[in-house]
């Protein structure tokens, strides 16, 4: 029989319990190893903050400084004119929306279909369950270039249209969102999730006549916020982020994200300077969103790595 896991109260998450007890701190090679361990963590800290404090750095330095080596650590000059020439050569409402857009539909699909998929694999006895589990954990393996071109095909004649040929889906919306709205990682993940809520909720909503939909949106969701809140953000910067395939499908200017924005600076030539200003402004709503939710994201991390 297999074993039900038992949820944990949110008191867990604070008890203070730490990697070592007190006693255990006195003893010399404990000590050593969580100085080693903060020394790590450290040194990995600073690589993952040097290249974005030279972004940020770099939106206040001329070409002549930008390009100095060795790169000097203060900037002589603090002036927003590069920000004022990026916003000058980029539409960067206009890609604001469309990021927005994309992202938004993307996240929003993505949390439909795959917390559905999930939670019938995991609560309601889908016929070939396992074999359906295995061939989402067989995707994870494939990399998304080698579906690249299948996908352009299916864009480009989607099998929902008339008798005569699919729809054209280039230059659109649905292009970018449509590949996006599954994905086996948050199936997975919320599977999981779902595996530990007790099967009890499950049959006494049932027997008091609950739909399988009114038992998922009205029990299922509430109880899975944090889960959906931490895929929601990956989701989010995932899709914030998406360059190449935006660059394959979509050709129109008017349907450009701000990374292919960002990109046309590029290729036409814009010193590196106001590159790195316009980048700047691409990063700010993807930080704004990580710190808005940043209690979200703890607690979802906390309790995927308790039940995972």
């Amino acid at each position: 029989m297999k074993k039900e896991k038992t949820a944990i109260p949110a008191t867990a998450y604070k008890s203070g319990r730490s990697l070592f007890s007190r006693t255990e701190l006195k003893q010399s090679k404990n000590k050593l190893l969580l100085f080693l361990a903060f020394l790590a963590l450290g040194v990995a800290a600073l690589i993952t903050v040097a290249p974005l404090a030279w972004m940020i750095l770099g939106c206040f330095r001329t070409p002549g400084e930008l390009y100095a080596i060795p790169l000097p650590f203060n900037v002589q000059n603090f002036s927003q004119d590069n920000f004022n020439e990026a916003l000058r050569l980029l539409p960067f409402g206009r890609y604001l929306v469309n990021s927005l857009i994309l992202c938004g539909g993307t996240v929003a699909g993505q949390l439909v279909i795959c917390s559905l998929a999930a939670y019938s694999l995991s609560k309601m006895r889908v016929k070939f369950g396992g074999g359906i589990l295995l061939l989402f954990l067989t995707s994870l393996m494939v990399p998304f270039e080698v579906l690249i071109i299948p996908l352009y095909l299916i864009m480009k004649n989607f099998p929902l249209g008339t008798a005569g040929g699919g729809w054209n889906l280039l230059n659109t919306y649905w292009a970018v969102i449509l590949p996006g709205v599954f994905s086996a990682f948050a199936i997975l993940v919320m599977k999981d999730f779902f595996d530990g809520i007790p099967n009890e909720i499950i049959y006494a909503a049932r027997i008091d006549g609950c739909t399988e939909m009114g038992l998922f949106f009205r029990f299922i969701i509430p109880m899975s916020s944090s889960i959906l809140a931490i895929l929601a953000v990956f989701g989010f910067v995932t899709a914030w982020n998406g360059f190449f395939w935006p660059l394959i499908v979509l050709n129109n200017p008017d349907y450009y994200p701000l990374m292919l924005g960002v990109q046309k600076l590029v290729d036409a030539g814009e010193p590196w300077n106001v590159v790195v200003a316009s980048l700047t402004l691409a990063t700010v709503p993807s930080v704004l969103l990580l710190i808005i939710f940043q209690r979200y994201l703890i607690r979802g991390i906390a309790y995927t790595g308790i039940y995972g």
